[in-house]
């Protein structure tokens, strides 16, 4: 039996190549070996291409050349930027949130960075505040548990209502205030309402698959969500889901006693 993965191209593309430190998106398809079967395929494990969601991620990895700082909550990003600048990195990766993140994406923009350095960065750099943001946003490549227009039944349906409901498109907040209510739901009718019971009421989340717009996830031993991470791409005021960058990703828990 290989002990290695094996890779099959069953056609040529036509595209650009892929080059290391581009983001690259595939469809792709696992089975497990199975030396009885004519083309060695035995049961499939998973696919993309059943999902309909292209798996994203960035080619050949890369090396961080310098980690710049700034003291929440300080929103003076003139420093940074001519940093940014001098250094010349293919690409920055950011973290900020809120009124930060607004204020980071449109004084990068401003800089002139946006045109030769792509930006990128952690989901709620762009969740939440697109609207503030406007066209200075748009190329900018996150990841996080959730994005706008998952073109799934679940996600369409809780879309259509949360509109209905409050006249806004729903955010990765609107997302997990509906799934700790969810959880809440599955606690409490295990316990029938005996909010005394915690070590029941934790055992049954635990063992539960929570139906969620961004996708079905459950709860890792240290109560974290094991969850589909996406990558996403903003575009006319959306983060675009561009694939899966993670499938089924679990926080190790370090350090936790659970």
């Amino acid at each position: 039996m290989p002990k290695d993965l094996q890779k099959l191209d069953t056609k040529q593309g036509t595209g650009a190549e892929a080059v290391s430190g581009k983001p690259v998106v595939v469809h792709y398809t696992g089975w497990l070996y199975d030396a009885s079967k004519p083309d060695k395929k035995g049961a499939k494990f998973d696919s993309s291409r059943d999902r309909q969601v292209p798996f994203g991620f960035f080619l050949g990895g890369g090396k961080v050349i310098k980690d710049l700082n700034l003291p929440f909550p300080g929103v003076e990003f003139q420093a940074l930027l001519t940093e940014i600048a001098a250094q010349k990195p293919d690409v920055v990766f950011a973290f900020f949130a809120g009124g930060g993140a607004v204020k980071f994406v449109k004084d990068y923009a401003g800089a002139g960075l946006k045109k030769n350095i792509p930006l990128y960065g952690t989901g709620f750099l762009t969740d939440g505040t697109l609207e503030a943001q406007g066209a200075d946003a748009d190329g900018v490549m996150t990841t996080l548990h959730y994005a706008d227009a998952l073109n799934t039944p679940r996600d369409t349906a809780f879309r259509l209502a949360y509109v209905k409901s409050y006249k806004q498109q729903p955010d990765v907040y609107a997302v997990q205030g509906y799934d700790a209510a969810q959880m809440l739901g599955i606690g409490l009718a295990a316990v029938k309402g005996d909010v005394g019971k915690k070590a029941e009421f934790a055992a049954a989340v635990r063992k539960a698959t929570i139906d969620s717009p961004r996708g079905k996830f459950t709860i890792s031993k240290s109560h974290n969500p094991v969850q589909d991470m996406y990558l996403r791409q903003v575009s006319g005021k959306e983060n675009k889901v561009v694939g899966v960058a993670s499938k089924a990703l679990e926080d190790p828990g370090r350090g936790c006693r659970m």
